[in-house]
């Protein structure tokens, strides 16, 4: 996302939450958020916020939202095995714990080495 791209994502989030919307703010979400698209960012932000009232939006939430949508997706592909005994996978793992996501995804671990 660039720097007049985030402007706009701001100026939609100050609808919600009245902040106010400036161009080193814009900087700093558009240098967060480099490899979001502003449709993209645009879309999360309404999903998180459907599930989120009340909350002042910040680029890592953007960023959580995206992972757990790429989970959602990962998990409708299936079929999956079972998780090992203890284990979990996807969205609840994500949802939950952030140990399971890595920046920028969901970290992908081969079936042979869950632990």
């Amino acid at each position: 996302m660039n720097q007049e791209e985030a402007f706009r994502l701001l100026a939609r989030a100050s609808a919600v939450d009245n902040r106010k919307v400036t161009q080193l703010a814009a900087t700093v979400w558009a240098d967060t958020l480099p490899d979001m698209s502003y449709d993209e960012a645009s879309d999360l932000m309404n999903e998180y916020r459907r599930d989120n009232p009340g909350v002042y939006l910040e680029p890592g939430h953007l960023q959580k939202q995206k992972r757990i949508r790429v989970a959602r997706l990962r998990e409708q592909r299936g079929p999956h095995p079972l998780p090992p005994s203890g284990q979990r996978w996807a969205v609840d793992a994500i949802e939950t714990d952030a140990a399971y996501a890595a920046p920028g995804g969901v970290k992908e671990v081969p079936f042979d080495d869950a632990s």
